[in-house]
């Protein structure tokens, strides 16, 4: 099943796009366009918003992919309650189950409130981007507007990820194993040898340009079921039997 949440693919294009395209290729160019023309007003955004919520990341994601994606900024609870989004396909062992479009906001809300202890989050940071990821907010886009989000919350807790020193395909697979088993280690083991003291944002911009695999929890493999679903349902009921650590 391809991605078409809407399901109006053939007269509006992919996720009804601006300028209604359909091609990978083209929807992918116009869209990071969008994003890197947006990207330093995203930027600035965050660093005056004090302190960051969940409105704030949503306020993100529409300044970014406002000019490609008319519905920029509103969420899959929003947009497509009824649907659940999955990353791989159902026989897949690797397969990505995502946040239920009803838990968004509580999901995120977590995460942020994980980041508030700066001396955990610099211990662990791949619980915070583990529980972003895992939210999975919005149809796309998710992948960029959580970095910039997660960016602000390191640099706030005075460290920085060397992100030029990650590998994407390595990158992934820890993220996509956090979001399995969340709250093991699996991405801050990764994450843990580019933490480094806290970077001037003043070269945000140009390193984020160079940063591989920003959409790589979008577009490729997403797909989507009906919540309505009884097997859908059951993987809601039993996935992902969330271990929350206790606050410290």
């Amino acid at each position: 099943m391809s991605f078409d949440p809407f399901g109006d693919f053939e007269t509006a294009g992919y996720l009804q796009n601006a300028l209604k395209l359909k091609d990978p290729v083209e929807v992918k160019e116009s869209e990071h366009l969008s994003f890197e023309l947006s990207l330093e007003e995203a930027l600035d955004f965050l660093a005056k918003k004090k302190p960051i919520d969940y409105r704030s990341v949503r306020k993100v994601h529409e300044i970014l992919f406002s000019g490609f994606y008319p519905w920029a900024g509103k969420d899959r609870n929003e947009l497509v309650p009824h649907l659940a989004v999955f990353k791989g396909s159902e026989n897949d062992p690797y397969r990505t189950v995502f946040e239920h479009p009803g838990s968004i906001k509580l999901s995120v809300d977590y995460a942020l409130e994980l980041a508030s202890n700066k001396k955990r989050f610099r211990d662990s940071p791949g619980d915070v981007m583990g529980q972003l990821a895992f939210a999975h907010p919005f149809l796309d886009g998710n992948g960029r507007t959580i970095l910039l989000v997660f960016m602000e919350l390191c640099y706030r807790a005075k460290f920085a990820i060397e992100w030029s020193r990650t590998n994407k395909d390595d990158y992934l697979r820890a993220l996509s194993e956090e979001i399995e088993s969340p709250f093991k280690g699996h991405l801050s083991h990764y994450l843990k040898p580019f933490v480094v003291d806290i970077a001037h944002r003043d070269e945000w911009a140009t390193m984020i340009g160079g940063i591989k695999g920003l959409d790589g929890l979008d577009k490729e493999g997403i797909t989507y079921e009906s919540l309505d679903n009884p097997e859908v349902q059951h993987i809601y009921n039993t996935y992902r039997g969330r271990l929350i650590p206790p606050m410290e």
